[in-house]
């Protein structure tokens, strides 16, 4: 199922090429990085929090031991850096664009529970593997409920690339 949701989101990503390296040759936890530094970078706003905190419970769920969690929470973190330095320093890309895919991706239909659990669209459910992403998606949760419902793409915030 996660690897039905990451295809989905490679599929979105598919015209965008980071740096001299294609979507298709990283692993699942680099290619949630790389949309998270891409969001990062053009100000995405509490759905970047949303994303990160449904990355992070399909990278925890992927890997069956901590080792691989924390090389694979690693490889997330050093990819949304690299993103998100080369989107600043030289955007190849229009920020509306990436915010108006990064707002429509598949993830995104998700829905986190205030015990933590998060259900797919398919019915799957991921438990949080640790308390403290059971009190982010308290947080997650309680920001959702609070924001309006928006039927129109938002514009990039000030100060974004063009």
């Amino acid at each position: 199922m996660q690897k039905k949701i990451l295809f989905l989101i490679l599929i979105c990503l598919l015209p965008l090429k980071v740096g001299a390296q294609t979507l298709s040759g990283m692993t699942d936890a680099q290619q949630l990085g790389t949309m998270a530094g891409l969001a990062l970078a053009c100000n995405a706003g509490s759905r970047l929090d949303d994303f990160q905190l449904i990355a992070s419970y399909i990278i925890a769920n992927e890997n069956p031991t901590e080792a691989k969690r924390t090389k694979a929470f690693k490889a997330f973190a050093a990819e949304k850096l690299r993103t998100y330095n080369m989107q600043k320093d030289a955007p190849k890309e229009d920020c509306a664009d990436i915010l108006n895919r990064f707002y429509k991706l598949p993830l995104f239909n998700c829905t986190i529970y205030k015990n933590g659990d998060v259900k797919f669209p398919d019915g799957k459910i991921l438990k949080a593997p640790t308390q403290e992403q059971k009190k982010k998606a308290v947080v997650a949760e309680k920001k959702k409920a609070k924001e309006p419902k928006r039927n129109y793409i938002i514009p990039a915030r000030k100060g974004t690339h063009y």
